[in-house]
């Protein structure tokens, strides 16, 4: 069941990462560029989506609304030039060209499938079921993501598009609303308040962010240079799990250690700790391995598990650098000034 668990998990977060990148793939696919022009929003709560009036192919001039929508203001001045994506069959939805979040929402997404696979292969018995079962998954993924990306009629499927949309990135509820110019609602009190209040919290959380994403970078240099030092000046040879060791944390969990034992360049026999730990183990008692160690250091060593020996360093790498960018981010909004045009 366990393995189930942590299957159906990386089937979610293949599901919904296929799902974001085959959005954007359709999009490339069957979209044309177009030069828009926005001319104002409509709000659906806090959630805005801008409205852009741009010129067909056939000389037509159409009033679109943006797929995407945030509580953010800025880029929605009215008169700015944006260019955008545009579906022939569907001209009042639009995208702008330059937003790659979501899509690269979507790889990590995938990626995080990967990893839970990988975990789940390896944690537990593995037995043909297993396999068939994974095959019938990743089949089913194939043909709803080629639904996605290559529709008959270039409509994107209601079921999963709506699922998208959930998440707050559509403009079907939006068009109700009517459109107007976002220096009118700057106008509004109530909006303007929120809005200094807005960048007032992030000015106040950009230190503890700029704190965290410099801590998270540190420990990652900190850790590629162990294993730097590893693949540069390291032997690897074989070794075998002997037990695994178990370790509690704060909160009552537990994870589970291995204990591995090889013999080094000298011949001696050394066992060491690895110290990457889970629950459940990757490893069984007595399963043979790749040891990688400094023949001056045989402490000094690690499973040798390729590319996913720097996946921590990764890891400490992207989240720091998230947090730096959040922390800059917040720390150039200006806290005590009007948003742009509040009284014009």
């Amino acid at each position: 069941m366990n393995q189930v668990a942590v299957f159906a998990g990386g089937l979610f977060c293949w599901g919904l990462g296929g799902l974001l990148v085959g959005n954007a793939i359709y999009w490339r696919l069957h979209a044309v560029r177009v030069e828009g022009e926005v001319v104002g929003v409509r709000r659906n709560g806090n959630c805005l989506n801008s409205v852009y009036r741009y010129i067909s192919a056939a000389g037509a001039t159409i009033e679109a609304t943006s797929l995407e929508g945030s509580s953010s203001v800025r880029g929605r001045e009215t008169g700015r030039q944006v260019p955008l994506w545009v579906i022939p069959e569907k001209p009042h939805e639009v995208q702008e060209t330059g937003n790659h979040v979501f899509t690269v929402a979507g790889f990590v997404l995938l990626g995080a499938g990967v990893v839970l696979f990988w975990i789940g292969a390896r944690a537990w018995h593995t037995g043909p079921m297993t396999w068939i079962v994974a095959g019938i998954f990743g089949l089913h993924l194939l043909m709803r993501l080629r639904r996605i990306i290559t529709p008959r009629d270039k409509t994107l499927p209601a079921s999963p598009w709506r699922t998208l949309s959930a998440l707050g990135k559509t403009a079907a509820s939006a068009v109700a609303a009517p459109a107007q110019p976002i220096e009118e609602l700057n106008a509004l009190p109530e909006f303007r308040d929120r809005e200094l209040r807005q960048r007032v919290q992030l000015r106040r959380l950009a230190p503890f962010l700029l704190l965290a994403g410099t801590a998270l970078l540190a420990f990652g240099v900190y850790t590629s240079r162990t294993l730097l030092s590893l693949e540069a000046s390291g032997l690897r040879t074989a070794g075998s799990v002997t037990s695994l060791s178990p370790s509690r944390s704060s909160d009552g969990g537990t994870t589970y250690h291995p204990l591995v034992s090889y013999r080094d360049s000298a011949g001696r026999t050394v066992v060491f700790r690895d110290s990457t730990g889970t629950n459940p183990p990757l490893y069984r008692v007595g399963e043979v391995v790749t040891v990688l160690y400094l023949p001056g250091e045989p402490d000094r060593a690690i499973i040798d598990r390729g590319l996913w020996n720097w996946l921590p360093a990764v890891i400490l790498y992207v989240l720091g650098a998230a947090a730096c960018a959040g922390g800059l981010a917040a720390w150039r909004v200006p806290g005590d000034e009007e948003p742009f045009a509040a009284h014009s």
